[in-house]
């Protein structure tokens, strides 16, 4: 579709421009905040779908962070070289593989979310004028989820 023709709002702006712009700020602020953890973006997310010492199912992780098992595979194969998560068969379903972090994994799930909270304080500190309407994003999230699902 021709710019001229792409659908704006009443001052005459582009949604998915922001969109983008707010989407790659944000992985490279979390980038910057989690390298010294010697953690990766989107390996904070995996450490935050545990609440626990429980053993999740390659296939419920995959889906809490919108991703293929594939990629939860991969990146498990990675945090096992760290020492931060481990599989096991499940004992009920042996065609199932489940996820478990480790001690260490725990404990790096601990600063990871001490990084999040870090961020999300400074970003909530900013001038009113200037705050994130939490509800208008929490909507545009779930839209968007829903939208990635069906095309899963």
């Amino acid at each position: 579709m021709p710019i001229e023709q792409r659908r704006q709002d009443s001052a005459g702006v582009h949604l998915v421009p922001h969109l983008l712009s707010v989407s790659k700020s944000m992985r490279q602020l979390m980038q910057f905040a989690l390298a010294e953890l010697d953690i990766s973006v989107g390996q904070d997310s995996f450490f935050l779908t545990f609440q626990g010492k429980e053993a999740r199912a390659v296939i419920d992780v995959a889906a809490a962070l919108s991703v293929r098992p594939s990629t939860v595979s991969k990146m498990v194969d990675i945090l096992e070289k760290k020492g931060w998560a481990e599989r096991q068969r499940d004992d009920q379903d042996l065609r199932k593989v489940l996820i478990r972090l480790t001690p260490k994994g725990m404990e790096a799930r601990r600063k990871v979310l001490g990084v999040w909270d870090d961020l999300e304080s400074r970003l909530l500190a900013a001038p009113k004028e200037d705050r994130i309407d939490l509800p208008v994003l929490q909507r545009l999230d779930k839209t968007l989820t829903k939208r990635l699902s069906r095309l899963r």
